[in-house]
């Protein structure tokens, strides 16, 4: 069995909270406009949680990059693979009804198919898909890892860094697409590889101060940046939103080395324990119980005002998501659906 990380465990924790938050702010920020105060409110939130989708690939770098890399790569995968591709089938099947019989969409089994395999079932589920890529290439990364000097990882994700977080600032603002393109350099490969990075060698807690300051200047460039864009369009831009932006890498690295530091001080908690072992299910879940919140009970965002019903909403959502996923993991074949 591998070893267990408390501090990974809150993190994990803290993490599919946020993206509950996010898919709740989005809520508001979709729909309305960025001279209503509500906006303006919802956009102040959500950029300070864009960090939370990269620390997941990072934790899954620093648990399943670093181990030894003899294992043998069918193993591997049978078991990854398994606990991926087993909810991913089942719940674009529960998406995918959702969308028929609440949405009024009309399917071919062969459109159902091409749903399935262009990742357009619901707009979630895009994480399982970059997921189970990462896995597949998990056993050959892991050989990289423990085979490369700390110079040449660093070289590694300087590349990373200036292909996924600067080569997009061209078209954005210069009006020309480069040759080289993030394309050619998955961005999310670069945040599993940072995870094994931090592992081996962990940033001084010396220069948390440094890392806040960077955090900080990233928040104010989310918030504001993203206020700029919209109002230049005239619509929603999402271009500062982007989890491989250098803003949300400098909030991503001030929480992850933050709560790496924290590892002595975290202890193991039952409860956090019980919700790090449901994140996956909560994630999957909780964009249908936000519907039918709203449905049946006129619970959103909305509710009252931004100020409460959006807090209200997040909360409601995670841990009747966290709920249900527990009732579900203690049934044998279901748990298969929420592992």
């Amino acid at each position: 069995m591998a070893k267990r990380y408390d501090y990974m465990d809150w993190l994990r924790v803290i993490s599919i909270f946020v993206v509950v938050g996010i898919h709740v702010c989005s809520k508001v920020i979709n729909t309305g406009s960025p001279a209503d105060w509500e906006w303006q409110f919802a956009n102040a939130i959500d950029s300070a949680l864009r960090w939370c989708v990269p620390v997941f690939f990072m934790l899954s770098g620093a648990l399943l990059l670093t181990r030894h890399p003899d294992e043998p790569v069918g193993d591997f995968l049978k078991r990854r693979l398994a606990k991926a591709l087993i909810p991913l089938v089942f719940w674009s099947a529960v998406y995918t009804a959702y969308n028929v019989y609440e949405l009024g969409e009309s399917y071919t089994w062969q459109e159902m198919i091409k749903l399935f395999l262009s990742d357009d079932v619901y707009y979630h589920l895009w994480f399982m898909y970059v997921i189970i890529g990462l896995y597949l290439m998990a056993p050959f990364l892991r050989i990289l890892v423990h085979h490369m000097t700390q110079k040449t990882f660093l070289y590694f994700l300087v590349f990373w860094f200036i292909f996924s977080g600067l080569l997009p600032f061209a078209p954005k603002y210069f009006d020309f697409e480069p040759a080289i393109t993030a394309g050619l350099f998955e961005p999310y490969i670069g945040y599993f590889m940072l995870g094994a990075y931090l592992f081996y060698y962990p940033i001084p807690k010396n220069r948390l101060p440094h890392l806040a300051l960077l955090a900080l200047a990233g928040y104010l460039v989310t918030v504001f940046g993203t206020l700029s864009l919209t109002r230049q369009y005239g619509e929603f831009d999402d271009f500062y939103y982007e989890h491989y932006r250098p803003n949300t890498l400098a909030i991503t690295l001030f929480i992850y080395v933050g709560f790496r530091h924290l590892a002595g001080k975290i202890g193991r908690n039952r409860w956090i324990t019980r919700m790090s072992n449901a994140t996956l299910g909560i994630y999957i879940i909780h964009p249908l119980l936000q519907v039918y919140l709203h449905k049946f009970f006129n619970i959103n965002e909305n509710t009252g005002s931004v100020l409460i019903g959006l807090p209200l909403t997040w909360l409601l959502l995670f841990f009747l998501s966290f709920l249900i996923i527990r009732l579900m993991q203690k049934i044998p074949v279901v748990r298969q659906i929420v592992p």
